[in-house]
């Protein structure tokens, strides 16, 4: 009998991670996690950059009514917080889960990772080809 190699479905990275999950959440891998965890972050404020299709999480001290409460893992392995009503806001596809590279900007204190235009719902709709409706009529004519 021949073996088979299974191909994982998640993969553990060493680098920091935004996940988009289809259960309308934003999860952080543990090295996503480690600066937030750190500095005891319980409240982060979450970003959008239209232009650039860049969301941006970013830690703050003081309770905020904009701001999402973070939940850690219960084995320090992560943290996550809802976001479905931002995701519908910015139009973010998340019927299946999808993780992307993220960078920490140390300047701005901001974990930043960008989404590919093919998750936005508007830019996946196809653009309309205009017709030439005087070459229809005179060759039905």
């Amino acid at each position: 009998m021949a073996y088979e190699i299974f191909t994982r479905k998640v993969r553990r990275a060493g680098s920091p991670t935004l996940a988009i999950s289809k259960s309308g959440r934003i999860a952080l891998n543990k090295a996503a996690t480690a600066t937030l965890e750190k500095n005891a972050v319980e409240f982060v404020l979450l970003l959008w950059d239209k232009e650039n299709h860049k969301i941006g999480v970013r830690p703050i001290t003081k309770k905020d009514p904009r701001a999402y409460n973070l939940k850690y893992g219960p084995k320090n392995n992560g943290a996550y917080f809802s976001s479905k009503t931002f995701f519908d806001y910015v139009g973010i596809d998340y019927s299946q889960t999808r993780s992307f590279p993220a960078t920490w900007l140390e300047d701005e204190s901001i974990l930043e990772a960008q989404v590919p235009f093919e998750y936005l719902k508007d830019e996946k709709q196809q653009r309309l080809i205009e017709m030439d409706t005087h070459k229809r009529s005179a060759k039905s004519g």
